[in-house]
């Protein structure tokens, strides 16, 4: 009866597992009706917070994300025209219809700039593994930058400091992102340079960084790593002896104190002792000093005694 009841427990169990693999299958896909997707992989929603399906937003992460913080010269084009006074259908319009002519050249040097500064800054908190900006124009996605690092406290530091700093006059809002896997985050019909929907597709278009760029400054910033890290050792090697000598001069203080105090004691104990000797000395000469006057008073006393005495 005990081998068929735990037979029966067994096949009880048997749909809540086949029920666990199920929803661990399909967590971040299409198939998963509560978690959305797009946030699982991306880090953003078209919908934002009005999405249907849940945006669970990581308490810890390697990755952060910037939001909104790159300058993409398309949308800045695109401002520019909202505030020469046309309204924002036009202006999406006179861009995409190439109405606008953007210098290539100068965006990409800008470009370089703005992830050269985010590079050194960010490798400040540790090594980046990844450093995507995104080229993307639709608005949930347009201007993030995403930074991954190789550990998560390093992620930590960086967004604790980095969250709230100002950047070209805009403020930076940083957070964690649930992205660990660019592979599946980014559009590989655009890294393939065949994407349709241009800077409104809703995965990731990363814009192009040179190798060669990214070695160098992962070389220099080691490098600079390095030599903080050895500032910050002899800062404390320094500190360490400066506190060690603090420690002796106390020690020292505190023994020429017990000496002091030993010299003093010694002082008044030979006070005390030759006190006592003067005291001792006073009384002995004070006794013969008595005795001389009772001898003297005596031989007085017998002198008298034998001037007044009949016999001559």
């Amino acid at each position: 009866s005990k081998l068929n009841h735990k037979k029966t427990k067994d096949n009880l169990n048997i749909p809540f597992i086949n029920m666990a693999k199920h929803l661990a299958r399909i967590h971040g896909t299409e198939e998963d009706k509560v978690n959305c997707p797009f946030y699982f992989k991306i880090g953003a929603c078209r919908h934002a917070d009005r999405c249907s399906r849940i945006h669970h937003r990581p308490a810890f992460s390697q990755t952060i994300l910037i939001k909104h913080i790159y300058p993409h010269p398309v949308r800045e084009a695109e401002l520019n025209l909202l505030a020469s006074g046309q309204d924002r259908t036009s202006a999406s319009n006179s861009i995409t219809n190439n109405n606008i002519q953007i210098d290539e050249s100068k965006a990409r040097e800008d470009f370089l700039i703005f992830f050269e500064n985010f590079y050194v800054e960010l490798s400040k908190f540790g090594h980046l593994e990844y450093l995507h900006i995104c080229d993307n124009l639709g608005d949930h996605m347009v201007g993030h930058v995403y930074a991954k690092f190789s550990d998560e406290e390093e992620a930590s530091d960086a967004l604790n400091i980095m969250n709230g700093r100002y950047y070209n006059g805009k403020k930076l809002e940083v957070e964690f992102s649930p992205v660990t896997d660019f592979r599946e985050a980014r559009c590989r019909d655009f890294d393939e340079e065949v994407c349709s929907r241009g800077g409104f597709c809703n995965f990731m278009h990363a814009k192009p960084v040179p190798p060669c760029l990214i070695k160098d400054l992962e070389k220099d910033c080691e490098d600079e790593r390095r030599r903080l890290e050895e500032e910050q050792e002899e800062e404390r090697r320094r500190e360490k002896r400066e506190r060690e000598r603090r420690k002796k001069r106390k020690r020292e203080h505190r023994d020429r104190e017990g000496r002091d105090r030993d010299r003093d004691r010694e002082g008044r104990d030979r006070d005390r002792r030759k006190e006592k000797k003067r005291h001792r000395r006073s009384r002995s000469n004070d006794g013969e000093n008595n005795d001389k006057d009772r001898g003297g008073d005596r031989s007085k006393s017998y002198s008298n005694s034998r001037s007044r005495s009949p016999m001559k």
